[in-house]
């Protein structure tokens, strides 16, 4: 399993990767579906409960607003 920090160093670089995250982020919301659908297609070590302080993690990186 990935944790979110190796999943970070990969998204520098992972053009694939950064337009995933972009469709996803395209409406400015993450679902729980996009979530869950997103950690397990990359084996991510989180859970739901995680999913506010990725949020924030997310919003501090610029990734939404």
């Amino acid at each position: 399993m990935a944790t979110v920090d190796e999943l970070v160093k990969q998204y520098e670089t992972d053009e694939a990767l950064q337009k995933e995250v972009a469709d996803i982020l395209a409406d400015g919301k993450i679902t729980m579906m996009e979530f869950l659908t997103f950690v397990n297609r990359h084996h991510v070590n989180v859970t739901p409960a995680d999913l506010p302080r990725l949020r924030e993690q997310a919003r501090k990186m610029g990734f939404i607003e």
